[in-house]
Order: structure tokens, then sequence, then C-alpha cells
């Protein structure tokens, strides 16, 4: 009798993809394997645990109009996470997981987006999402770590699980029984909220001026507000003598494509936010940060991406390059495919 592997090597690849279904493997990532004891892969020690997932989800908000998206039809990815939440003055850890299941970004792809403000402000950096569960609560994901991000397929909203055990200790995790937003991006786990029923899309409001060449294009003075609160002003002089972190990078735009090679010197904006954030740790969840230049051009982020990164991958605030709109304050994001939210003449930063 022929064995099951063996069969698996002589097929063609071609009836392997289109099989995918009926053989249960992900043509994607290969993430529902299960290898044999002693494999390289630490990924798949255990089987996948089926959650229960709803067959589809509303979208609505700014959108031509509202649309429930089938998601059992999307492809799969997977997105490993080590999940834990503030307790106090500890962390509760939960466990590390494999989960798979279907690409926020893809769900959105599905749908079109109306902006109230496309009128005086096309760019769609600053949208974002509000994530809704059945239960009322909600956490908030900027259309730039959805859309712009280097790695697109890190937030999904998760069909399966798969426990990531310990070699030598054989910790068995608790396994959650219902779908999940599960953000891979997040140190702590603050916005995997379960049972997720609805994605309202919307744009940041405020009152901007839009000037797209404007007679003086240089910040010198960053106003740093929580809501109506200002919580610091930041001084150039503070920052002319400091340790900079440098980074480089192929600046690359969604519109124009390549730029060339640029390097940008500056700060880890996360943690100048986080300094001046006195709010809960919870409260990361459903905090949207707007940075907006003297121009007017804004960009949204999720206050999550600035101060709540496992990939250490923060966006630089930079002051005194050459480049016009850098020679105060600007804005760089290095975990960004594209350049669309380096921000120049930044003025003001935001959190609601």
């Amino acid at each position: 009798m022929i064995k099951f592997r063996s069969l698996l090597v002589a097929l063609p690849l071609f009836f392997l993809v289109s099989s995918c279904n009926y053989l249960h493997i992900d043509a994607f990532t290969g993430s529902t394997l299960i290898w044999e004891s002693g494999s390289n892969n630490y990924f798949n020690r255990d089987k996948p645990h089926d959650l229960a997932f709803p067959s589809r989800i509303l979208v609505t908000g700014e959108v031509e109009r509202d649309v429930y998206v089938k998601i059992d039809k999307l492809p799969w990815h997977s997105v490993t996470v080590k999940e834990a939440i503030p307790d106090g003055d500890s962390v509760a850890f939960f466990g590390a997981f494999r989960y798979d299941g279907f690409a926020l970004s893809d769900i959105l792809s599905t749908v079109k987006v109306d902006k109230w403000s496309k009128e005086s402000f096309y760019p769609p950096v600053d949208l974002y999402v509000e994530v809704w569960n059945d239960k009322g609560e909600h956490v908030v994901f900027s259309w730039g770590e959805i859309f712009y991000s280097a790695d697109v397929y890190k937030i999904i909203l998760a069909r399966s699980v798969t426990r990531v055990i310990p070699g030598k200790t054989g910790e068995m995790w608790d396994l959650p029984r219902n779908s999940k937003i599960v953000a891979g991006f997040d140190h702590y786990s603050v916005r995997n909220i379960e049972n997720p029923v609805k994605i309202v899309i919307r744009s940041l409001r405020g009152n901007f001026i839009v000037d797209r060449d404007p007679e003086i294009f240089r910040s010198d003075s960053l106003l740093i507000y929580n809501g109506e609160k200002r919580l610091a002003v930041l001084d150039p002089a503070l920052y002319l003598n400091a340790s900079l972190t440098e980074q480089k990078t192929m600046f690359y735009g969604q519109s124009m494509g390549n730029k060339g090679e640029k390097v940008y010197r500056g700060f880890n904006l996360g943690q100048i936010l986080d300094s001046a954030y006195t709010g809960a740790p919870g409260t990361l969840a459903g905090k949207i940060v707007c940075i907006e230049g003297t121009d007017g051009y804004r960009a949204s982020f999720s206050l999550s991406e600035l101060i709540n990164r496992n990939d250490h991958r923060e966006p630089l605030l930079v002051y005194g390059e050459q480049e016009e709109g850098r020679v105060g304050f600007s804005v760089f994001c290095s975990s960004d495919m594209f350049a669309d939210r380096a921000i120049k003449s930044v003025s003001k930063i935001t959190i609601n």
C-alpha cells in the first residue's frame, strides 16, 4: 500500500495546489501541516484547532455602500504571536500560538472607500478602521499599518489556532474557542478581541487647512496633544547634540515609485510618545493618532503601532535634514513599504 506521504511526493505540483481545499493544505503557508517529531519546524508540534468564526463580516462607515464580506473564501495567512496583556505592575502571559486566518487587508480590499474629505484631501493616508465585536468592544488600526506596511498580512481574523509548544517543558496553553482579530505586530495583545462582527472605516477629523504650496515649509515647533490637552512642546534645541538613530531606505511611493536611496537620522517617535502619554495600557487598543504637517498633509497611526510594537521599528522623528520640508521636524516610517506616511514639516501630533 502506498503511504500518504509518498503519494504527496509523487503527485504533480499543479494537482496539490488545485486540490488544497480537499487535502486541507493551505497553499499559501502550509500552516495546516503537522510535522513529525524531530523536524525543524517549531510551529507545527501541535495540530490546528478550529475556532468558531463567522462566514461574513459587515464593512461600513466611509464606504460607497455597506457590504457583508464573505470571508470564508479568502486565502489563509499565518501569524505567530506571544499573547500577553498588562496586569497591574506585572504581565499576564497566556501562551504562544500560531493563528491561521484571513488578512484584514484582504477583507478590506473587497470594498470601495468614499472619504468624507476626498475633495480637499484625496490620499487615503488619513483613514483608519474600527473593528467591533459582539460585546460592543472595538479596537483601531490605521490604514497605513494595514496597507502601507512592508508586511500586509500580519493582522488577521483567525479561524484556527495552534499552540507553539516549548520542546522541553511541553506547556499546553489554554486554547481560545472563538475567532479573534490577531495583531501580529503588537507587544501587548490588547487588540486581539474575540468575535469580531463589524469593521467601520473612518478618517481623521479636525480643522485642517490644506496648502499644497506653502511659502514657508518648515516646522521648528512640535506640539503633542491628548485630545484637547497639551502634553508636550518639543524644542529643537533638545535634539541638536543628542545621539541619533540612522536608518537607510529605498524611498518608494505607492504612486510615484522609486525616489532613490535615502538615509534618515532621528529619534524613536514611539519612545517620545510613550513618555508623554500617561493613559492606562489597556487604552492602547482604541486610540488613534493624527500626525499633521504645516501644509495640511496628515496621516493616521494607531497608538499601538507607535508605542506597542514587537519588531522595534517605530517611526523616526527627524530634525535638521537638508531636504525641503525636513529642515525642521519630519517623520520617517521604517516599517512601511511605501513612503506616503513620511510626513514633512510636522507641526502637531494628536492622540484621540
